[in-house]
């Protein structure tokens, strides 16, 4: 009893990418099979080269696609995004904040195995940007919370 009682309490996560996979996002192809292996479901090619995949999406051909987790890739200057929904919901329904959300996991495996390389803004929001010298990628990794969501966001050298 207390054992269901305890369980009833943690919160409800998906654990998908980890911070291995996202080292390992070099190219398109990678992308997807990062974002196939997760179980993330294709969405939409926008207008402006994105190639969008959701999780856990419902599909809503008036207001948008909905989902708790997104991934981004853009095929004119290969980079991509993680979007993050940093709250979680346990048994009875509730929305919590957590530290072992799938974005936190990510950051801390970041800051740990990572070196910090400046403030960059971009779309007048400041990230912090680190070097990862185990990334397939060229550029930096950089984060940010806004809001319910947590980014993770490539950022070319050339960009």
């Amino acid at each position: 009893m207390r054992l269901l009682l305890i369980l009833l309490f943690i919160p409800f996560l998906s654990f998908s990418q980890t911070y291995n996979e996202v080292m390992s996002i070099s190219s398109l192809d990678m992308f997807k099979k990062v974002a196939i292996e997760n179980k993330y479901e294709f969405s939409e090619n926008d207008e402006y080269g994105w190639i969008i995949y959701g999780l856990d999406m419902i599909k809503d051909s008036i207001e948008g696609n909905k989902a708790s987790q997104w991934l981004n890739y853009n095929k004119t200057d290969d980079r991509f995004s993680l979007v993050f929904s940093i709250k979680s919901i346990n048994l009875f329904g509730v929305e919590t904040n957590t530290d072992n959300t799938t974005y936190e996991l990510i950051v801390k495996e970041i800051k740990e195995k990572c070196k910090y390389y400046k403030i960059q803004n971009y779309g007048g929001t400041d990230y912090v940007t680190y070097t990862c010298s185990d990334s397939s990628y060229k550029g930096k990794i950089g984060f940010v919370i806004e809001g319910d969501w947590g980014y993770v966001r490539h950022f070319p050298t050339d960009l």
